[in-house]
């Protein structure tokens, strides 16, 4: 699919006076410059690419700040890397998310063999991806590639959403982690949105509250507006 992308600075300041938006193929976006973040208590805004693929709103983006050097050098010790990433698309504005998604990503250093394995667990099902540099484990820890959010029946046409991110660098709860696990096993569809989910719950409470999270970091950050234009 083509997408096509216009963007001046001068324009993008007036769009978001006016919530006129610039169209990217049939998905629109406003693109804003990334901030970085400085501080696990902000809620900063992200520069995210959005696009429809095989009937679903996906998410391209990365949080490479989640990996302090610390955290880096630890890769190779042999002890496991966990991140939690839990995430909502809303209407812009709005308080009842329309879509929630999760996905868990581990790394474990094979210290005899020399050999990262990253488990990917998310929407599509757990997939296992093995590496040798430590650089492109960092990469697979924190970049998101089409990464599937939303249904595309679950987005209108002509509303405004924005997509709302909690990322963890190894959450400690165990039971929070348990309960992860059960809910990525259940089938795609709306009973994944269950809000008396304590996954859920917990999303929701750490993106108002980040110091409820027992996680060696957190980062919590929401999207650029954006709309669908058509079906």
């Amino acid at each position: 699919m083509r997408k096509r992308v216009v963007s001046t600075a001068r324009r993008l300041r007036a769009m978001w006076a006016t919530r006129s938006l610039v169209p990217i193929g049939l998905l629109v976006t406003l693109l804003f410059p990334a901030v970085a973040v400085a501080d696990d208590d902000e809620v900063s805004l992200r520069r995210m690419a959005f696009a429809e693929r095989r009937g679903r709103l996906t998410v391209t983006t990365k949080f490479s700040e989640l990996v302090d050097r610390r955290s880096f050098q630890r890769l190779s010790s042999g002890l496991p890397t966990t991140v939690l990433l839990r995430g909502w698309v809303f209407r812009d504005g709005g308080q009842v998310p329309i879509a929630f998604t999760l996905a868990s990503i581990r790394v474990v250093y094979d210290l005899w063999d020399e050999i990262y394995t990253v488990t990917f667990d998310g929407p599509d099902g757990k997939r296992v991806r093995r590496y040798r540099s430590r650089i492109d484990v960092l990469e697979a820890l924190t970049r998101l590639r089409r990464f599937p959010i939303a249904n595309l029946s679950d987005v209108k046409v002509g509303p405004n959403y924005r997509l709302g991110l909690v990322v963890e660098l190894n959450p400690r709860p165990q039971a929070l982690l348990k309960e992860t696990r059960r809910w990525l096993s259940k089938p795609a569809g709306k009973e994944r949105l269950d809000i008396s989910s304590s996954v859920f719950g917990s999303f929701v409470s750490i993106f108002v509250n980040p110091k409820l999270s027992e996680a060696e970091r957190l980062l919590r950050f929401r999207s650029q507006p954006f709309y669908r234009v058509s079906q």
